[in-house]
């Protein structure tokens, strides 16, 4: 492998790469960490990165798939370095891509798991109970405050079907009450308008008339963060809360994004057109849409076998 190309010279190229994931690309903040994780490590390995052959990748891949990793993390890490050879190409910073002829390993295709709806309404009924229950108890009001976010964020995790990362981002002004819309920034910085329902709707004037009784009504975030002034919640602090109401209802196993997974299902078993939950979900390419309706018919095919009579 060639030497070319030292510590500055690579802290220079991530440097560039990483301006071109926000200003041209227009990638999320955790969608950019992850391409430019993906780059150090191969630069880590193949320290002369901008004379990188085929031989350097096919070696790291083979590193990789002797240490374990996965298809997924192959493909993933292989799509990161083709997007940072195609960058430096772009500026005149290297006359080929190393990746050119290299194919991604193939995934398996696999559905996403996703909540019956009792389930869903196990796991928000039991934030919705604390808040009353709270209330009732005339308990101090942040801890009241706490936990109407806690099932406001709930809500709108399965009622609109966001992403964590776009959850936790909502502001203030991204929320009209009486047209029940929430404007969503997606990935890639792309907005769409999300309607909610009425139980959702009511956790939101809830929680919102507790953060003006607080004095926090002129926060720009929907969801502040009590330690960070001028930040939104982080997405680990929305993970403890979905884990913490799942435990308490039962349900194992809850991710934030499962959510997403169920708003999406339940809308295709509800028999919503396909294009609708794709612009709802945000997807730029209708063909992640369509692994719900596989779901679906999936879905279908195991409630047939288990109640037709004739098995």
């Amino acid at each position: 492998m060639s030497d070319v190309g030292g510590k500055g010279d690579a802290a220079a190229a991530l440097r560039g790469f990483k301006a071109y994931l926000v200003a041209e690309c227009g990638l999320a903040e955790n969608t950019v960490a992850a391409y430019l994780r993906d780059v150090r490590d191969f630069m880590a390995f193949s320290a002369g990165f901008r004379d990188a052959e085929l031989a350097d990748v096919v070696a790291y891949v083979r590193k990789l798939s002797v240490a374990g990793a996965a298809a997924t993390s192959l493909s993933r890490r292989l799509s990161s370095l083709r997007v940072f050879y195609r960058y430096l190409r772009d500026e005149d910073k290297a006359t080929a891509s190393p990746l050119e002829f290299v194919e991604s390993p193939k995934t398996p295709s696999r559905l996403p798991d996703y909540l019956h709806v009792d389930e869903v309404e196990a796991i928000i009924g039991a934030a919705a109970r604390t808040v009353d229950g709270l209330a009732a108890a005339g308990t101090p009001a942040e801890r009241q405050l706490n936990a109407a976010r806690d099932a406001t964020m709930l809500g709108l995790a399965y009622g609109c079907g966001l992403r964590a990362s776009e959850l936790v981002g909502l502001k203030r002004a991204d929320v009209d009450l009486s047209l029940a819309l929430v404007r969503v920034r997606g990935k890639g910085g792309k907005e769409r308008l999300v309607p909610f329902g009425l139980v959702a709707k009511d956790y939101l004037e809830k929680y919102l008339g507790l953060l003006k009784a607080a004095g926090q009504s002129d926060e720009l975030f929907l969801f502040p963060s009590s330690r960070r002034r001028g930040r939104p919640v982080s997405r680990q602090l929305l993970w403890k809360i979905v884990k913490k109401y799942a435990a308490r209802a039962g349900v194992p196993g809850v991710k934030p994004h499962l959510f997403r997974h169920t708003f999406a299902t339940h809308l295709i078993q509800a028999g919503a057109d396909i294009r609708t939950v794709q612009e709802l979900l945000g997807h730029a390419n209708i063909t992640t849409t369509q692994i719900y309706a596989h779901l679906d018919t999936k879905s279908l095919k195991e409630f047939h076998k288990r109640y037709h009579p004739r098995k």
